[in-house]
């Protein structure tokens, strides 16, 4: 996944960089800066952003700008992108209709569960019976589905916290790959212990997105990955507690542990790869 750099700005060798260096880091751009002859030349990651840090660049550089919004930014590029990250609006808008059929109880909701139907509750049935009968969505589909108004909303808000930084970065069609990996992979080890009770929720890949993210930003130090310091301890140490079964009776049903806790380590094997990618 190693990315290309593009040039955005020329600037003496002489000049100090530093107040148009942290007005990058303040907007959250990727960025590196090299020396080149008489020049520094700035360059970003992401292309669309190269005639926006080119125009700010020359307005600091001819003094039109002196950048005071560096301190207190009202809108971050991030910000701006979150329209522009397709499959992270579209998983959440899956999530919410996947939520409304389960409040529901449409007939549709079944189709999309692991398992279902009479024969796979026979004896001898296994979690495989509807993926044998070629019903392969079904190893991505239960992420759709939600059970609560609380099961929504906290999955919903951290996907969208953790997706649009992801997209931003790596663009549309790895981070399809990557959340249809982690569903693909939590989905199964959940199904292993739970058959032949049902579940559903996009939290497996929650988890993996978030030690994704947080292994990439350490190994990279990619400034759109870097989260709060106590950040991490604390979701894989609640994360942990739910094992205790403390969530369970909060929660008035079972917590699917067993995704949460595979999708984590899941996200830590592909940010692992991913950052040393990077760094290469």
């Amino acid at each position: 996944m190693a990315q290309d750099w593009y040039e955005a700005a020329r600037l003496p060798a002489t000049k100090d960089l530093g107040a148009f260096i942290g007005w990058l880091k303040s907007q959250g751009v990727a960025h590196q800066v090299s020396l080149e002859g008489s020049q520094q030349v700035v360059r970003v990651r992401d292309p669309e952003l190269v005639d926006k840090v080119g125009q700010v660049a020359s307005e600091w550089h001819e003094g039109v700008s002196n950048l005071v919004e560096a301190d207190q930014p009202k809108q971050s590029l991030l910000q701006i992108k979150v329209a522009s990250a397709p499959v992270t609006l579209a998983l959440l808008c899956l999530c919410f209709i996947g939520f409304a059929l389960v409040s529901t109880r449409s007939d549709l909701m079944y189709d999309l569960l692991f398992y279902h139907g009479m024969r796979a509750f026979q004896p001898g049935a296994d979690a495989w019976f509807n993926i044998h009968q070629g019903e392969y969505w079904r190893l991505v589909t239960p992420i759709f589905l939600h059970y609560g108004l609380v099961h929504i909303a906290f999955n919903a808000l951290w996907l969208g916290f953790l997706g649009f930084r992801i997209e931003a970065v790596y663009g549309g069609w790895r981070t399809l790959l990557l959340m249809i990996l982690l569903g693909v992979i939590s989905n199964i080890a959940q199904a292993l212990v739970s058959f032949p009770i049902a579940f559903g929720g996009v939290s497996g890949v929650v988890y993996g997105l978030f030690s994704f993210v947080w292994l990439v930003g350490l190994l990279t130090r990619e400034p759109r990955f870097q989260l709060p310091p106590a950040l991490f301890p604390l979701v894989s140490l609640l994360m942990l507690i739910s094992w205790t079964g403390l969530f369970d009776a909060i929660a008035g049903g079972e917590v699917a542990d067993t995704a949460h806790t595979v999708g984590y380590l899941a996200g830590l094997s592909f940010g692992l790869i991913t950052g040393l990618i990077t760094r290469k």
